[in-house]
């Protein structure tokens, strides 16, 4: 058995603050991530700290970039525990787009936050490239993931919390229950 960890954010940037306006949710962005030390962490994300757009699939370092300006994001961190078949599959999905550097899904952003299925080949927004990759590696992942909000990986079937507290707490830690 292996663990794939789920990083879920909320920022107090305006746009943070107006997607947690709008659903209501207490989580605004979804990281991946396949070690203890959830970096490397993996995301659709915005490509200037300082600038919502543009963005694409990358890594998202705890120490430079975004977090470097926004150490004090409400941070949860979440584990599945997954077979090795389930945990190679859905690594190496995520690896593979993060090297293409797949766009940013503004469009899907809005159509999910509209209940719209209405999915763009190739381009993901945070919460839908981290449900893409469960459901390529098998996990029921209960919806479609270009419908999926951040807060829905909590009603994901086996996945269980393992820390919440401020982003600036995983740095240099090794979460191990």
């Amino acid at each position: 058995m292996k663990r794939i960890y789920i990083i879920l954010t909320k920022s107090p940037t305006i746009l943070s603050k107006t997607i947690s306006a709008v659903t209501k949710e207490p989580y605004t962005h979804s990281s991946i991530s396949f070690s203890n030390t959830i970096q490397p962490m993996y995301s659709a994300g915005r490509d200037y700290a300082l600038l919502p757009a543009p963005g694409h699939l990358k890594v998202e370092p705890l120490q430079s970039g975004f977090y470097k300006y926004y150490p004090n994001c409400k941070f949860g961190l979440y584990y599945l525990d997954v077979s090795d078949q389930q945990f190679e599959k859905c690594q190496s999905f995520v690896i593979e787009n993060v090297k293409k550097r797949l766009p940013f899904n503004v469009l899907g952003l809005l159509y999910c936050n509209f209940n719209i299925d209405k999915p763009r080949k190739d381009h993901y927004f945070c919460s839908e490239f981290v449900a893409t990759a469960l459901k390529q590696a098998d996990i029921d992942i209960k919806k479609k993931p270009n419908l999926y909000h951040p807060a829905d990986f909590l009603k994901i079937d086996g996945i269980k919390c393992l820390y919440q507290g401020k982003i600036k707490d995983a740095i240099n830690r090794s979460f191990d229950e």
